[in-house]
């Protein structure tokens, strides 16, 4: 029995069904974790289904999240999407259902729940979930909604096409843009920014630094961070701006929390940076993983280990 059947048996066995996913989501944590929502809701209206953590506004246009009390987990199943390690869960209640499952493209070094389906390398969790309906499409039942759910988890998840895209990733879009949404309304609504957004992208190309080797980096403190007034919106948008330079190998970008570390997100074009993360309490994909820096000294570290990979490439 493949883990696919698995799963579909257990949601087919399940009343309740709790979707999570992980902490700061993206477009396609909650892409695949409305779309997988939709996609039983539709497939199966009779079953209880809910999805769970932190309600983000600059995301807000995605959908809203249930407040479900703890009793609700009794016996019901628990699926996890797109999060590849269990302290990234967002809402610590989901080991407290019967089953758990996981469902991931992330490295699968941290193998949590009942029963895993864990396609590395697959360009999205969104992606995995249209193919979870196409393989039991006898069964399963895809509606609109659902669809422009998982279309807008792909297209956040590979840069508007720049990353892990391949012939399968756009075959997978051009099925999805059969059912009837408006795609080109979600391609505008993940450009868009905010003035305070616009403004703070012009600090970053200010105050960026480069390094002979290929390395472009940012480090942005609580106070700077505060000083942008970005309101809803998060710093996601600053990442892919430091790679637009020509000469950059390597970018990354150190966000100081509320609590004193750094959210360090890594990116390269084709040197491998997963290991650096690794490091340094993270992990991801070999081009795009994200790390936390303790301090100002783990941060110049992380600068230190990138620029020596980068001389060792050179």
């Amino acid at each position: 029995m493949t883990a696919q059947t698995a799963i579909l048996a257990e949601i087919k066995k399940a009343s309740k069904i709790i979707i999570h996913r992980h902490q700061r989501p993206d477009p396609d944590a909650f892409g695949s974790q409305f779309g997988l929502a939709e996609l039983i809701k539709t497939s199966f209206p009779e079953k209880q289904v809910y999805v769970v953590g932190k309600q983000v506004p600059s995301l807000s246009w995605m959908g809203d999240m249930d407040v479900i009390e703890d009793a609700v987990y009794q016996d019901a199943l628990v699926i996890v999407t797109d999060t590849a390690n269990e302290p990234r869960i967002d809402d610590r209640r989901y080991d407290m259902g019967a089953t758990v499952v996981k469902i991931d493209h992330h490295p699968n070094e941290d193998p949590y729940g009942d029963y895993n389906w864990v396609v590395e390398g697959a360009s999205s969790t969104s992606a995995l979930i249209f193919a979870f309906y196409k393989e039991f499409e006898n069964e399963l039942k895809m509606s609109n909604q659902g669809a422009a759910y998982l279309y807008a988890g792909i297209v956040g998840d590979t840069g508007r096409f720049l990353y892990a895209t391949k012939s399968e990733t756009m075959q997978v879009v051009a099925d999805l843009m059969k059912f009837d949404f408006d795609w080109f309304e979600i391609n505008q609504k993940q450009e868009t920014i905010s003035l305070e957004a616009a403004r703070a992208s012009a600090y970053v190309y200010d105050n960026m630094v480069m390094s002979e080797a290929g390395l472009n980096y940012i480090i942005l403190t609580n106070e700077v961070v505060a000083n942008f007034d970005l309101g809803e919106f998060s710093t996601a948008f600053i990442v892919p701006l430091l790679g637009r330079i020509n000469t950059v190998k390597v970018w990354i970008v150190f966000e100081q929390q509320d609590e004193g570390y750094y959210r360090v997100r890594l990116r390269s074009r084709n040197t491998v940076i997963n290991e650096i993360a690794k490091r340094h309490g993270g992990g991801g994909h070999p081009f795009a993983s994200g790390a936390l820096a303790k301090d100002e000294a783990e941060v110049q570290q992380i600068i230190e280990e990138t620029n020596a990979l980068l001389e060792e490439e050179a």
